[in-house]
């Protein structure tokens, strides 16, 4: 078996573990110290076999982290331009995430800091409801409408 053969098996392993896309098998081809040269011949072998999907990987990407981790969409786009996916491959991995679920789980998320949060000075209220939202990648203006709503339908 060639030292190319053994490089290949053992990153077949690892992408076999997890979906994973082709900025990530590059860094941890350099991290383990296989050579640039055969990482591209790497990359492009396990394309071919199906190894590494892009638009695969953006699917399961944000369908996972908005379900999982609860991530809005503004983080899961941030995170898969990180890692150097398409805009249109970016578009399609969205496409997983439910328009109703995903206003549902704002929903759930302010309701839940309502009941916790100290609603006497009304603007840092709604700051401090907005913050928790924002931060996981909600879209300001859907969780500053949602919050509107809220407030309106609860009398707040």
């Amino acid at each position: 078996m060639t030292e190319f053969e053994k490089h290949l098996a053992k990153i077949r392993r690892w992408c076999a573990m997890q979906e994973r896309c082709m900025v990530e098998v590059r860094i941890h081809c350099r991290a383990i110290g296989i050579p640039d040269k055969s990482t591209d011949k790497i990359i492009s072998q396990l394309n071919e076999e199906g190894f590494i999907d892009e638009e695969r990987f953006a699917k399961l990407y944000a369908g996972g982290k908005f379900r999982n981790k609860k991530w809005g969409r503004a983080r899961i786009i941030g995170e898969l331009k990180a890692r150097q996916i398409p805009d249109d491959l970016i578009k399609t991995g969205l496409s997983e995430i439910d328009e109703d679920e995903y206003r549902n789980r704002i929903i759930g998320m302010v309701e839940y800091k309502i009941s916790v949060t100290d609603s006497s000075n009304k603007m840092l209220f709604k700051h401090r409801l907005a913050k928790t939202a924002i931060a996981k990648g909600y879209e300001p203006e859907l969780v500053s409408d949602i919050i509107d709503e809220l407030m309106k339908k609860k009398g707040i």
